[in-house]
């Protein structure tokens, strides 16, 4: 089995004066088969239309925890409107995770908007950063909090940023299991930098050998930087060199 690889949108961010057709065509050309979006509920009819006309799947959104749980009307509407079943919380920070307490808070907090959400049919994932498996307490990290304190909330794990936590991610991989909503393809170079997909140090052969192994539909490719190549052309060494290892 192999992964189905997406984009991240966020990636192209700089590009988006160019409109989301111009946009969405051009991620299409680069050879992903899928885009993750960032939430943006006035133009959802649009983003799913476009979708449809570049045969792209939706592959759900970034949509922090706030509006799940204060707009869920908006936020299905959303994710219906771009073809989309899942989706994840894209950061957490400050309080909300300065303890264990709240920490565990935080977890009780997820899993009763993923709870909601899978009884209406949709699955809610929560994408990490680094701090998630830097910080311990009591010698659990926060993403070994949020798993074992939780019963809904599914992981999207940001394999670059985990590493770049020190994580060894195929056993990240391995123990999140059946709870993996998909995972976010990110590397990193010798200076703790997101780089394009091959010219850092994650072993992104093996990461995804592994996801794949575990059942994981989709690897979605994040930059949060494109340093090296104007965005356009940092998504499509990227995903060539994808192709070369899955």
């Amino acid at each position: 089995m192999k992964l189905n690889i997406g984009l991240q949108i966020y990636t192209v961010r700089d590009e988006m004066g160019l409109g989301y057709e111009e946009v969405i065509k051009k991620i299409a050309e680069a050879g992903y088969a899928g885009i993750e979006m960032t939430y943006d509920p006035k133009n959802g009819e649009e983003v799913g239309n476009l979708l449809k006309k570049y045969s792209l799947k939706g592959l759900g959104a970034h949509i922090g925890i706030e509006a799940i749980e204060n707009d869920l009307d908006t936020v299905i509407k959303f994710v219906d409107n771009i073809g989309a079943k899942r989706f994840a919380i894209p950061w957490i920070g400050g309080d909300a995770i300065s303890t264990e307490e709240n920490t565990i808070a935080t977890a009780k907090r997820f899993d009763a908007a993923a709870k909601k959400l899978a009884d209406m049919g949709y699955e809610l994932g929560f994408h990490n950063h680094t701090h998630e498996f830097s910080t311990k307490f009591n010698g659990r990290t926060i993403i070994d909090i949020f798993f074992e304190e939780s019963q809904y909330l599914k992981f999207q794990v940001d394999a670059g940023w985990a590493f770049n936590g020190g994580a060894d991610v195929p056993d990240v991989l391995k123990k999140l299991g059946k709870r993996l909503l998909n995972i976010h393809i990110k590397d990193i170079d010798d200076t703790r930098t997101p780089t394009e997909i091959g010219s850092g140090n994650v072993d992104y052969k093996t990461v995804i050998e592994t996801a794949a192994a575990l059942g994981v539909e989709w690897g979605i490719v994040e930059q949060d930087a494109c340093v090296n190549y104007p965005p356009f052309e940092s998504v499509k060494v990227s995903y060539d060199y994808i192709k070369t290892i899955n």
